[in-house]
């Protein structure tokens, strides 16, 4: 009996041990497609690899480059900065972080085959001067090295050694390693499981550095990705979820009036583009040889023969606007006065398509990916259906995100969907850099999908990445851009809104770049 009373008096005494657990779980359409911090420029990904890793330096809530890794850092000279590292910080596995760990991961971020090579574009290599000092070299008087170092977040070199995953991995090269389901940062949460598609369980890192300045009060995060939208939303109401970051746009004023939710919507820096394949030839089969999106009379017809005041109206719930520049009004580089002026005018189109020799049409393969966008199932089969009034037959397939990226990168179709929001950098040099700028196999065009060049904005890119005055700079940015939209590689469809619903008892601040930080969430 005494037995009995005292295994009953264990279990109660930890089932409100668990019940006492601050536990999240958090939603969304997709999964992360890597674990791998250098293996993809995802928003998302990022976002959540950024609460099991840590950069040298982080943004702050301003916006601002502030310590993270290094405790302070020094231009030695113009093509040289000297760091400081923080000591005292362990990985997650125990080892210690020192300048080995900061060299390795520099090596690996700047390889040919790293995923996301362009977003660091400016940083040439890392030479370890002591266990806490590392220099780093960079292009000459680069402007934007350190907002590329917040993206840079740091491995661990005798994990990577270990697993075998020195070499980066790349979603776009279909490649993975060790890294890419698995994780040892240094940050605020501990990756404790992972199932493909089904699940990831963090818990806190009671290790962690910074735990003296912690704001948040999470015990565990449970990260789950629900294709369905009505599971998604029917968890949320019942409180099985506590916050998704992709709400079909038509549901949120039924959320609204959910006294347990908190709906939050707000501009984001994110433009959805189509990509025009811009190449030789398309990839589907037409009667000619010739490709037709070649001739910008046939982009701008694409363009004006799409409403994308009534998709912004009916399919994106007039929560946001039609986008005529390629860059967000935050982002340093947009001009509103060379904004594009191509409004939906469908006999416009039919002429522009005459005059290039296509007025009986032409077949192009249309891809679309699903989960990554708002809405995009919908405003893709929208796009095709305006098309085909004009006698553009379009091709559409849809994509889970895990396949779509190869079929996109690698040029497999002719119109492809993109959205950027100039993340890391919260700067115009993302896009000129990594989508206008003609491809060089190297830190130039490596999400330049439409193959687009043009020598006169290949120019002031390359200027802009060595303008040390922030005035000149932005004015050479500013006209890459308008060079670039008149040439029309990207259709820029509209500015994606930032819609996140929350469940009442998570207080967390959104910010238009649409990142989740729970390292600065508090549970009630």
């Amino acid at each position: 009996m005494k037995k009995t009373m005292l295994t009953l008096g264990l279990t109660a005494l930890f089932s409100q041990a668990a019940m006492a657990e601050n536990s999240l779980v958090w939603t969304q359409s997709i999964d992360i497609p890597t674990l791998d911090p250098y293996a993809f420029a995802s928003t998302s990904a990022l976002a959540f690899q950024n609460h099991i890793y840590e950069g040298l330096v982080q943004w702050d809530d301003n916006f601002n480059i502030a310590p993270a890794l290094a405790t302070a850092w020094t231009q030695v000279d113009n093509e040289t900065i000297r760091f400081t590292l923080r000591k005292g910080v362990t990985f997650h596995n125990g080892n210690p972080f020192n300048a080995d760990d900061v060299v390795a991961s520099i090596e690996r971020v700047t390889h040919p085959d790293s995923g996301i090579r362009g977003n660091a574009s400016s940083v040439v290599s890392a030479r370890k001067l002591s266990d806490y000092e590392v220099e780093i070299k960079t292009t000459p008087s680069s402007p934007i090295v350190l907002n590329e170092l917040t993206g840079v977040l740091i491995m661990d070199k005798e994990w990577l050694t270990a697993n075998n995953a020195l070499m980066p991995s790349s979603m776009s090269l279909g490649t993975e390693s060790f890294a890419t389901n698995n994780a040892n940062g240094t940050g605020p949460f501990i990756l404790e499981s992972r199932r493909r598609d089904a699940q990831m369980v963090l818990k806190v890192n009671d290790k962690w550095w910074n735990n003296a300045q912690k704001q948040h009060n999470i015990d565990k995060v449970v990260f789950k990705p629900v294709s369905s939208d009505a599971t998604r939303l029917a968890g949320l109401m019942s409180g099985e979820f506590d916050i998704t970051t992709d709400v079909p746009l038509q549901d949120l004023p039924r959320l609204e009036k959910d006294p347990k939710l908190t709906v939050k919507i707000k501009p984001s820096l994110r433009v959805d583009y189509l990509s025009f394949n811009m190449a030789d030839s398309l990839n589907a089969k037409n009667d000619f040889d010739a490709n037709p999106l070649k001739d910008i009379r046939v982009r701008q017809a694409l363009v004006q023969a799409v409403n994308r005041d009534v998709i912004v109206k009916k399919i994106m719930r007039d929560m946001t606007e039609v986008a005529n520049t390629y860059v967000a009004p935050g982002i340093a580089g947009y001009d509103a006065s060379s904004q594009l002026e191509l409004p939906y005018d469908p006999n416009k189109a039919k002429q522009l398509l005459k005059e290039a020799g296509y007025q009986d049409g032409f077949n192009i393969a249309f891809d679309c990916v699903q989960g990554a966008y708002i809405n995009a199932e919908q405003w893709c089969q929208a796009v095709q259906r305006y098309w085909a009034k004009v006698g553009i037959n379009a091709s559409l397939n849809m994509h889970p995100r895990s396949t779509y990226s190869t079929i996109r990168d690698q040029g497999k179709t002719d119109i492809a969907v993109l959205g950027w929001a100039n993340l890391p950098l919260i700067d115009a040099y993302s896009i000129n850099q990594q989508l206008l700028h003609s491809k060089d196999n190297g830190i130039y065009g490596a999400f330049n999908i439409p193959t687009y060049r043009n020598d006169v904005v290949d120019t002031y890119i390359e200027q802009a990445s060595t303008e040390l005055d922030k005035d000149k700079r932005v004015a050479l940015m500013a006209a890459a851009l308008k060079q670039a939209q008149n040439d029309l590689p990207y259709m820029p469809l509209h500015f994606e809104p930032v819609a996140w619903v929350t469940s009442k008892k998570l207080s967390i601040t959104q910010q238009s770049d649409n990142v989740v930080r729970l390292w600065k969430a508090q549970i009630q």
